[in-house]
């Protein structure tokens, strides 16, 4: 089924190429549609704006930082510490109830901090700990 003039001008206006793609990819598809195309169109752009919106509104967290939070947890939980680096390296893993821990230390190192962005310290955190294990 070919797209409209209208409905590709809007998609060829669109400054993301990932997006471009993904979008003529439902529209050209197989399958049946049961919405338009420009509702198609419109709910695709819709949850990536929401998105990216969401990921300005995330904490960035510095180098800084994420160094600081490694001590603050060297210093209160040595043991955990030491089996985070352990497991991280082995496995390139972190079971689930010391990733709740470190999450848990998280929010005593800076209190109210939002799931969203302890999962962002997290993940950075991972990526500070493997640089220093190579």
């Amino acid at each position: 089924m070919s797209i409209s003039p209208e409905l590709q001008a809007k998609i060829d206006s669109l400054g993301d190429e990932k997006l471009k793609a993904r979008i003529l990819r439902l529209l050209t598809g197989p399958g049946k549609r049961r919405v338009s195309d420009e509702a198609i169109f419109d709910s695709i752009v819709s949850e990536y704006t929401a998105a990216k919106e969401e990921r300005a509104r995330l904490r960035q967290w510095q180098d800084d930082e994420v160094a600081n939070f490694a001590r603050y947890f060297h210093e209160r939980k040595p043991e955990d510490y030491a089996e985070f680096l352990r497991q991280e390296k082995q496995f390139n893993e972190i079971e689930s109830e010391l990733a709740w821990g470190v999450r848990s230390l998280m929010n005593e190192w800076i209190r109210d901090l939002n799931s969203d962005d302890r999962s962002e310290l997290f993940s950075k955190f991972r990526h500070y700990v493997r640089s220093r294990l190579t």
